[in-house]
């Protein structure tokens, strides 16, 4: 396992705000431009670099569709990598009206700490962000989770799913530990494998965090990622998370109005991304500052149904931002 982090020791412009913000965002395929050896990283690459790649046509004919297609010819140029990394700094920048973007961001399919540090130094440059951490974890197509904060980091580590004794090729969980005025957040990002995969897995997933959670010794711990999971899974991942407090379930039941959900597919909402808050933390979470962020922007109308749903990003135009909205929730320091 390769590790792998970027913190810069110095004094965070946040470090004497009252509440402490915190934002959730799935990337959608935020790659650079560059081919990671030993992933499957043959899509987003310019095709100059497909062409040197032994092996690129084969393993793009293995694929289906539309995601055959851009394999072989997608143009992945740095011009279209710098445009996605605009259009995702000017959604974490709205987090507010401060433009300042949150203080601790998750962010999910990022592929590597280049592309992190590119969106640090290029789109949110000058905003007091200090510590960018991305481990390489499991997923043989190289996406990963990372945590940018303005905040310097004490520990990270990178914790693998096991079912039956064998390693996942997923995200896994990333924890890392922050130090906020003094006092100790624990952060867990998630990614649980996709509805494709088996509710056992999310299950392995759940219990993974509620085990790691219960081990962290911190003022605040927060749970946050793209979950993957929905109502109808068989069992219920979500069960798992009994010493959890679900943010969004605890804003809605007072009252908070928000978005009917965070990912639209088929026709329907569901919250595939949240902030799960331990039930051992001292920082107490404001829910009514809980906030599934869908500015006009971002958000497109369904030519089949008239909804408005997520302006998804589109490789090869290179507009749009994600097929995932983000969430926002503060703390009282």
């Amino acid at each position: 396992m390769k590790f792998i982090l970027s913190a810069l020791l110095l004094v965070s412009f946040g470090s004497h705000a009252k509440s402490l913000k915190v934002m959730q965002y799935n990337a959608e395929n935020f790659f650079d431009t560059k081919y990671d050896e030993n992933t499957h990283d043959y899509t987003y690459l310019p095709l100059n670099v497909k062409a040197s790649i032994q092996g690129h046509t084969e393993a793009c004919n293995e694929m289906t569709g539309f995601y055959r297609n851009q394999c072989l010819n997608l143009d992945w140029t740095d011009a279209k990598f710098t445009k996605k990394i605009v259009n995702l700094a000017k959604v974490i920048k709205s987090y507010d009206a401060t433009g300042m973007g949150p203080d601790i961001l998750f962010m999910e399919e990022v592929e590597n700490l280049n592309a992190v540090n590119k969106l640090v130094t290029k789109g949110l440059d000058k905003l007091g962000y200090i510590s960018q951490v991305l481990i390489e974890g499991d997923d043989s197509r190289g996406i990963d989770v990372a945590i940018i904060s303005k905040y310097p980091v004490i520990m990270s580590k990178h914790h693998s799913i096991i079912v039956n004794g064998q390693k996942l090729d997923t995200r896994g969980i990333t924890e890392v530990h922050l130090n906020v005025n003094g006092k100790t957040v624990a952060l867990f990002a998630n990614h649980w494998p996709s509805q494709a995969n088996p509710a056992e897995e999310r299950i392995a997933a759940a219990k993974l965090l509620s085990d790691l959670a219960a081990k962290a010794d911190a003022d605040l711990i927060i749970a946050a990622g793209d979950f993957n999971t929905i109502e109808t899974d068989s069992p219920y991942p979500f069960s798992y998370l009994k010493d959890f407090v679900n943010a969004e379930t605890e804003a809605r039941n007072m009252g908070v109005q928000m978005n009917a959900g965070t990912h639209w597919y088929k026709g329907e909402w569901t919250s595939l991304d949240r902030f799960w808050i331990h039930s051992s933390s001292t920082i107490p979470a404001n829910y009514k500052t809980f906030q599934i962020i869908n500015h006009p922007f971002m958000m497109q109308v369904d030519t089949r149904t008239g909804d408005s749903i997520p302006m998804r990003s589109d490789a090869e135009k290179g507009t749009g931002y994600s097929d995932h909205l983000p969430v926002g929730l503060e703390f009282s320091l």
